[in-house]
C-alpha cells in the first residue's frame, strides 16, 4: 500500500471497503522534472496525493513567474478553485523533481464523498487545510519582513535548500536572489 493511503487510513480510520474504493479510483501518473501537472487556462480535472517528488505553484506575469507554494511529499495538489468551480485554473503547477502522484479525478472525488462519510470528511480536512494554508500566507505578507518569512519557510522546509532552486525560493519570499544569498549567509552557517 502508498504512503499516501496509509497516512489516510491513520488518520480516518477507513473501513476495508472504503480503503478499496479509494484504492480502485486513485491512477498512478509520474511527472519528470519541469512536467506540468496543471496548466493555468484549462480547468482543474483532478487533484492529486503527492507519493515522492517536489512540485511548485506558480503565476505567469507580464515581468516573472511569481511562485505561490510548493509540494512535498504527502501533499495535496491542485488548483481548488478552479476544480470545484469547474473554471480555467489561473496558476500552473510543474515538477521540480520527478514526481509520483495519486491522482483522483473530479467524478471520483464527487462519487467518493458522496457515497462514504469518512472520505468525505477527509476532502473537508482538506479543504480546511488549503484555507488556513492560503490565509497563512497571505499574513505572511501583510504582518512579516522577508527576513521572517526567510525564517518560517526553513522552519516548515529545513531540506527545501536541498531540493529546490534558489531563483524559486526567492520568488516565493518575493525578495531577490541576492537578498536570499544574504540570509542564506546569515541563517544557514
Amino acid at each position: 500500500m502508498k504512503r499516501i493511503l496509509q497516512n489516510i487510513n491513520i488518520l480516518f480510520d477507513l473501513t476495508n471497503e472504503e480503503l478499496a474504493v479509494l484504492e480502485q479510483s486513485l491512477k498512478i501518473v509520474t511527472l519528470k522534472k519541469n512536467d506540468l501537472f496543471l496548466e493555468a487556462g484549462t480547468i482543474c480535472e483532478q487533484i492529486a496525493f503527492l507519493e515522492s517528488g517536489c512540485m511548485r505553484l506558480f503565476f505567469d506575469t507580464p515581468k516573472k513567474e511569481a511562485c505561490s507554494d510548493f509540494y512535498f511529499e504527502n501533499a495535496v495538489v491542485g488548483s481548488f478553485a478552479s476544480f470545484l468551480n469547474k473554471s480555467p485554473s489561473i496558476v500552473n503547477i510543474a515538477a521540480i523533481e520527478s514526481c509520483e502522484l495519486l491522482v483522483l479525478s473530479h467524478n471520483s472525488v464527487m462519487e467518493l464523498t458522496t457515497n462514504y462519510s469518512k472520505l468525505s470528511l477527509l476532502a473537508d480536512s482538506i479543504i480546511r487545510e488549503q484555507f488556513l494554508k492560503a490565509e497563512k500566507r497571505e499574513s505572511s505578507f501583510l504582518v512579516q519582513s522577508p527576513e521572517e518569512r526567510f525564517k518560517n519557510l526553513l522552519e516548515e522546509h529545513p531540506k527545501i535548500f536541498k531540493r529546490v532552486p534558489l531563483h524559486f525560493i526567492a520568488g516565493y519570499l518575493n525578495i531577490t536572489p541576492e537578498t536570499l544569498s544574504r540570509y542564506r549567509a546569515k541563517f544557514l552557517v
